[in-house]
């Protein structure tokens, strides 16, 4: 029987994890090698795909499986193998394309593969936003062109004062699907019931977990899905503010190691259990 209450934390990673330069800060890293020294369960749950995340994964020695696209794919480092959950269907992104490209204040539509992002075309404000190299984008002339795969996700990148209006949008239609806003530029479009929150649950019950025994912690509306299920809970303190009033707990901002924080005084067991076992 394990001594920790929350034997399974799952993290979201920008905004959480990482600072403001995408990278690890040691506090982090140093807390939860304590936690996993102590029998805990680590993983990742991100909007990133497989290439974005990689350097995270490996960086953190992640050897559970990877929650990657808000739970559309699922990554198994054992195995090294990408797993779609479920797809879109093509007619489906189709119409919500016809809709979308009537809103004029979009600067770019993204669809996700398992393993690509495909685009008509990058605007020079996401351009500068993308990480070189790790963003696995390949440009088409036309979404027609895309080939026969699992389409796993759907982003829309706009401006933030523009968001308001995808937000009005998802109300006008009945498409079977879930919309979640990621980051203050980034809205996305996932298969239905697909979730961080979703992919929690599940990954819980592969090691006989009950929703009750994970810990997670996040920033944006991504991420409320699984601070909502999770037995315990930590928002940044730079996060949503609907995340910050869902989440149990307000730990310091991605740059103050908040993860730290959380796993240092809530998921460790104490001192004097942990050295007698």
């Amino acid at each position: 029987m394990s001594i920790l209450k929350y034997p399974l934390f799952v993290s979201d990673i920008d905004g959480t994890l990482v600072n403001q330069m995408k990278e690890i800060p040691e506090a982090n890293k140093k807390t939860i090698s304590t936690f996993r020294h102590q029998g805990g369960l680590f993983t990742l749950a991100t909007g990133r795909s497989y290439m974005e995340a990689k350097r995270f994964i490996e960086e953190m020695d992640v050897r559970l499986p990877v929650i990657l696209c808000n739970g559309g794919v699922i990554y198994d480092p054992a195995t090294d193998r990408l797993q779609p959950t479920a797809a879109i269907e093509r007619s489906m992104v189709f119409d919500a394309l016809a809709d979308l490209e009537k809103l004029t204040d979009i600067l770019d539509i993204f669809i996700y593969t398992t393993d690509k992002v495909y685009a008509t075309g990058i605007s020079p404000q996401t351009q500068a936003q993308i990480e070189t190299g790790e963003f696995p984008l390949e440009l088409v002339g036309s979404y027609h062109h895309l080939p026969e795969v699992p389409w796993i996700k759907m982003v829309v990148v706009a401006e933030p004062q523009h968001m308001p209006q995808l937000h009005a949008w998802t109300e006008t239609v009945d498409y079977p699907l879930e919309f979640v806003q990621s980051s203050e530029n980034y809205f996305e479009i996932l298969p239905q019931n697909v979730s961080k929150g979703n992919a929690v649950r599940q990954l819980a019950e592969r090691f006989d977990l009950h929703p009750g025994q994970c810990a997670a912690i996040g920033d944006h509306l991504n991420d409320l899905s699984m601070v909502e299920m999770a037995g315990d809970s930590a928002a940044v303190a730079n996060a949503h503010p609907k995340l910050i009033q869902a989440a149990r707990r307000i730990v310091p901002s991605n740059e103050a190691a908040g993860v730290a924080h959380f796993v240092r005084h809530h998921l460790l067991a104490p001192v004097s259990q942990a050295q007698s076992q």
